[in-house]
């Protein structure tokens, strides 16, 4: 039992190390599937009738005589606008992986950007402010964004 008293400080150290490193894996792993979580909720929202609808109205503006003015289609547009606006700052504060968003959304980025920033414009006269601060950084990331999947394989590059 001699040997096992001399060893004991060192043993207890090592236990104490274990426990941290154990400690440290399980809040990586946790932080992981807390975004994985976040990723699928959104994208779940996202993918919802009312949010296609709404981008899909979006994308039919070209001009800005043809922003909807009826109650409905605009707040659907801008309830469209306002959660691609959290998915941004859920990639700015690193909640759901860039990488992600971006194979997933840069085509429909791409394909709102115009209308947005049409609509960004009006509501800047009307307001004097601009609406959905998050996106237009997210706007810019998917225009110059090159997906390795297989969409973007054969394109030339981005738009500017």
């Amino acid at each position: 039992m001699t040997w096992f008293a001399g060893i004991k400080d060192l043993l207890a150290i090592c236990i104490a190390l274990l426990a941290v490193a154990v400690s440290l894996i399980t809040i990586i792993m946790q932080r992981i599937e807390r975004r994985r979580d976040a990723y699928r909720e959104i994208y779940t929202a996202l993918m919802s009738e009312d949010i296609h609808r709404g981008r899909w109205s979006i994308n039919a503006i070209k001009t800005p005589d043809e922003i909807p003015t009826d109650e409905p289609n605009r707040l659907l547009i801008y309830r469209t606008l306002g959660l691609f606006n959290n998915l941004a700052m859920f990639v700015r504060h690193h909640v759901v992986p860039r990488k992600w968003v971006l194979d997933v959304w840069h085509h429909a980025l791409r394909d709102m950007r115009p209308a947005a920033d049409l609509i960004r414009v009006q509501e800047e006269a009307t307001t004097g402010v601009t609406p959905w601060p998050e996106l237009w950084s997210l706007f810019s990331d998917a225009q110059k964004y090159r997906s390795s999947l297989s969409c973007c394989q054969h394109a030339g590059p981005p738009k500017p």
